[in-house]
């Protein structure tokens, strides 16, 4: 009998079962009864069997290799004579299970790991709780810190973050009334049913709250986990699925010399959907969703079971080099030497921009500054320091000036386009929420009104000062307290406003 064990059911010749069902079954305990974390424990089992003194329960305290042994007490695995295992199981998890059907159940089994029931020109992705993994040729295997869990908890705490926004709500308001845990599991509830279900609308009727959630809005709240490194760009390090992948890529012809030839993409789990949008990006081949009964069925062809295995961890805290540079100063103030500046990434051009941002330029002079901060935004990426500068200064500064109306449409777009990049470095990041809290009644439903939410789920983990932390939940709170379009159909009216308002700002300063 061959036995596929993953996330979320397994698989024999009998049916499909899930492995902490089976568990509770045999200890004889009520899934209901179990605490919240000890659930999300059972859920991730496979992704910790290294684990001793895993949980806590009806008075027991088990290792997880033991729950995984209790758990298949039911399966007949004295009659298994196959295993298939998902590829981020590889190394010491393996041997753990192996050991576990040699010396408990005394069944000698054949070990097989997806990626070898598919030809080496396939790409095999299996997506799991907490991890995922995606093998190139069968020889190169990569296993990454994002799963199906990553992605309802970051989409339930964006919905929620929103919500309090929406409604004017404090998060200590809600702690007091002991509301803000049963709130935050129903938004998860809400992400789960919008991930899985394809639900479209989130409403919670005594909070006279309703509001259609967008298959592109979910696209950009799943994009610090998904992102946007595409092959061929420059990737420092991985810091989510996309970058992962690409640096996977590289590093295969680092060590083998060769390129991975990919025909076809396959993709197993639950979740599928954000892994294909990033694989159809990165690779013109077709990609296919593969089900367990597949895994079950195919016979082995490749048989490598020797790989050059890689481990991503993605870094809690990253805050790119270069973010501060000191900028030497300019004899004359031109905007025709700002774009000269930039392309020889010469500093005194971020001077220039600070000299620029305080002057009080005629119409045509604004027009021009703003198209060559355009030009500049358009151009700057995290690779060095002076991009980064230039970067930084160029988004204050549009948050500064009184935009011209018809321009003001192309600057929402680029800011938009840096806004979700999540390989700049996090205090570009702030200055973009600054700009949105300046021009809060002008972001409308723009992607931008996605960004203030996101960001204040995005910096959950993030080493940020408390001063930091408060700027981002003020700010966010200010920019969907403003009416949207306020001042809608006076373009130029609205102009001399932010004018006066940059003005009241320099005076402050």
């Amino acid at each position: 009998m061959r036995l596929y064990l993953g996330y979320p059911e397994s698989l024999s010749s009998y049916g499909r079962f899930k492995l902490k069902d089976l568990f509770l079954e045999e200890v004889n305990v009520d899934y209901l009864s179990v605490p919240v974390e000890v659930k999300r424990k059972l859920l991730s089992l496979l992704e910790n069997l290294e684990q001793k003194a895993y949980i806590f329960i009806g008075n027991v305290i088990y290792d997880a290799i033991d729950i995984l042994e209790f758990a298949l007490f039911s399966c007949e695995p004295r009659s298994v004579k196959e295993l298939v295992l998902p590829g981020y199981l590889y190394g010491k998890p393996t041997f753990l299970i192996r050991n576990l059907f040699e010396k408990t159940f005394a069944s000698k089994v054949s070990i097989y790991y997806d990626f070898n029931l598919f030809p080496p020109e396939t790409l095999v992705l299996n997506v799991g709780y907490t991890k995922s993994s995606f093998s190139l040729g069968g020889i190169f295997l990569s296993v990454i810190p994002v799963g199906e869990f990553h992605m309802v908890d970051l989409l339930g705490n964006y919905l929620f973050n929103r919500f309090i926004l929406e409604k004017g709500i404090s998060n200590t308001e809600l702690r007091k009334k002991g509301l803000r845990g049963e709130l935050l599991d129903r938004f998860r509830s809400f992400a789960g049913k919008i991930l899985f279900k394809g639900l479209k609308r989130v409403e919670l009727q005594e909070y006279g709250y309703s509001r259609e959630v967008s298959p592109k809005e979910v696209d950009l709240v799943l994009s610090p986990l998904t992102g946007s490194s595409n092959y061929g760009d420059f990737v420092e390090r991985a810091v989510d699925l996309a970058s992962a992948l690409v640096l996977s890529l590289y590093q295969f012809e680092e060590i083998l010399r060769e390129r991975p030839k990919v025909k076809e993409v396959a993709v197993i789990g639950r979740l599928k959907f954000p892994f294909i949008k990033v694989l159809q990006r990165i690779f013109p081949v077709p990609v296919r969703e593969v089900s367990e009964e597949e895994l079950l069925s195919r016979s082995p062809l490749n048989r490598n079971f020797k790989v050059h295995l890689r481990r991503v961890d993605f870094p809690s805290y990253r805050e790119l080099f270069g973010c501060e540079t000191e900028a030497f100063g300019v004899s004359e103030v031109s905007i025709k030497d700002l774009r000269y500046f930039f392309n020889k990434r010469d500093l005194r051009g971020v001077k220039l921009i600070e000299e620029l941002t305080g002057r009080d330029l005629s119409r045509k002079e604004l027009e021009s500054f703003v198209y060559e901060l355009l030009y500049i935004m358009k151009r700057s990426s995290f690779r060095t320091k002076e991009e980064i500068a230039y970067l930084n200064h160029a988004i204050v500064a549009l948050s500064r000036l009184s935009i011209p109306e018809e321009l003001f449409d192309k600057v929402l777009e680029e800011m938009a386009q840096k806004a979700f990049n999540w390989l700049l470095p996090l205090k570009t990041k702030l200055n973009i929420l600054y700009f949105c809290y300046r021009f809060a009644d002008k972001i409308g439903d723009t992607d931008l009104k996605v960004f203030p939410p996101l960001l204040l789920s995005y910096i959950r983990d993030k080493k940020l000062s408390e001063g930091e932390r408060n700027f981002v939940r003020t700010a966010a709170q200010s920019i969907y307290a403003v009416e949207p379009n306020l001042y809608q159909g006076k373009g130029e009216e609205r102009s001399r406003d932010y004018g006066r308002y940059c003005e009241g700002d320099k005076e402050k300063e």
